[in-house]
């Protein structure tokens, strides 16, 4: 849950919509947007539970580095899935990379009032073009300072669940907020659904995060 839904998604999703001028008339192709891509995340999530169970644990391997997480796309595909590994990880970090460094430059620019645009040149908004390159460039400072990039992954993504519910809490508020969205207010199943998926994931949390400080 800590990797599927972070609390940088929402504003960063938000200013693309503000950036895009969408109205009420998006409302719908948004929502085919949101279902597919959380479907897809979701189908993805599991697709990687099951693989890594069935290759992985089926031949007693536990995986301490990323390089041993190869071995479960390595069995069933041959050389081919080392390379397969290899490129999805290399997007997955990327665009993971380029979204947090963009979510910052929103957040920073959007708090001081400067221009902001992912659609703008660099010299019409110099601070919020500034802002991301230097996310991206200190994101790799943790690494080359020798940290453990799979421990650190697996930390952040508890840290993650921790901050949801302070993060989505106020968003939970305005979606059933009938001055803003009128017709389109969440509905009590899908109100139950956010509250139980949230609370789940910060108590897993909760739970996590000492094992992991203590359990290495």
């Amino acid at each position: 849950v800590g990797a599927l839904v972070s609390p940088y998604m929402f504003n960063f999703y938000s200013s693309g919509a503000v950036e895009e001028k969408w109205d009420e008339s998006r409302v719908r192709s948004n929502r085919v947007v949101a279902t597919v891509g959380m479907g897809f995340g979701c189908v993805v999530a599991m697709g990687v539970m099951i693989t890594a169970g069935a290759v992985l644990y089926a031949r007693g391997i536990r995986v301490d580095r990323y390089e041993q997480v190869a071995l479960a796309m390595v069995g069933p595909l041959g050389r081919w899935g080392f390379f397969l590994f290899a490129a999805s990880l290399f997007v997955a970090c990327l665009g993971a990379a380029l979204e947090v460094g963009l979510d910052s430059s929103y957040l920073a620019a959007q708090t001081f009032g400067w221009n902001w645009g992912e659609n703008l040149r660099p010299g019409q908004a110099a601070r919020f073009s500034a802002v991301y390159t230097l996310f991206v460039a200190l994101g790799c400072l943790p690494i080359l300072a020798g940290a453990d990039p799979l421990a650190l992954t697996i930390f952040s993504m508890a840290l993650t669940a921790v901050v949801l519910p302070l993060v989505v809490f106020p968003f939970l508020v305005l979606m059933n907020d009938p001055r803003y969205l009128k017709d389109h207010r969440n509905g009590w199943v899908s109100n139950v659904a956010v509250f139980a998926i949230i609370a789940l994931a910060f108590l897993l949390a909760v739970v996590a995060i000492p094992l992991e400080v203590f359990g290495g």
